[in-house]
């Protein structure tokens, strides 16, 4: 763990900031890299292993990041909607178990200011979490406003017609925010797993995989997963040891 010091603390964010920034960086290196070699360009010798940094962390952007940033914007697949009967009774089911109406707005729609919350908000919000859609209401117009209606009754005010400036948060809906890693820092973060499974095999655990068709829907890989023959029964496998306690590990790089 990182100890609580200036020294530290100015160590780790100046890692930070040279793993975001390498990625662009090398992208522009390779650049220059093809174009030196199309038309000639002098240029000053450079270490080879630079070299094959900058042009791996310009594929693990193009070929791995872009790609894979493209697929998760597509359109979720929902469930089938329910009748208005079965939805009715999920939002009064719903409607029941909300203690405090103000802060439940409050977190769905971000933090916004309740001035900024208004009529159309508000039926936006509904529309996605009882019929899996956005866009126009159609043909629930009615069905929408009976719900808005039955939320104003419950937090003990209109709300305002029309629409404000307040955004819903809409998992299904709301496109994926992507943030960049460099591959370094995903050799960072699959190096601290390593050693961890190197010091928790010294002090006498085991370790686990599981099926191995699954190898490579993990990132970084685990080579340890190869190495063991130890198999997880299933995710779900219950600690039986009685007069054992079990020891949760949870690990983050953030």
């Amino acid at each position: 763990m990182i100890n609580d010091t200036r020294l530290e603390y100015i160590f780790i964010r100046t890692c930070i900031v040279f793993l975001h920034y390498l990625t662009p960086v090398s992208i522009i290196y390779t650049v220059f890299l093809i174009a030196s070699y199309i038309f000639g360009i002098p240029r000053p010798h450079i270490p080879l292993a630079i070299n094959v940094i900058a042009v791996a962390e310009s594929l693990f952007y193009l070929v791995v990041f872009l790609p894979y940033s493209a697929y998760l914007q597509r359109a979720a697949v929902h469930p089938p909607i329910p009748s208005r009967t079965e939805r009715k009774a999920l939002f009064e089911k719903c409607y029941k178990f909300i203690p405090d109406p103000d802060t439940y707005l409050d977190r769905w729609f971000l933090g916004a200011p309740q001035e900024e919350i208004k009529h159309e908000n508000v039926k936006e919000f509904i529309q996605w979490a009882f019929f899996n859609r956005g866009g126009e209401a159609g043909d629930d117009e009615e069905e929408l406003d009976e719900y808005v209606a039955a939320y104003e009754t419950l937090v003990g005010r209109k709300f305002e017609p029309g629409r404000g400036k307040a955004e819903s948060l809409r998992l299904t809906l709301d496109p994926i925010d992507m943030l960049h890693r460099s591959l370094a820092w995903y050799m960072c973060v699959g190096f601290v797993d390593l050693l961890t499974y190197i010091n928790l095999l010294r002090a006498g655990f085991h370790f686990h995989r599981t099926c191995l068709s699954r190898f490579f829907t993990v990132f970084p890989f685990r080579p340890q997963a190869v190495l063991t023959t130890k198999r997880s029964l299933h995710p779900r496998y219950r600690h039986r040891t009685l007069p054992l306690r079990p020891l949760p590990l949870r690990h983050k790089l953030s």
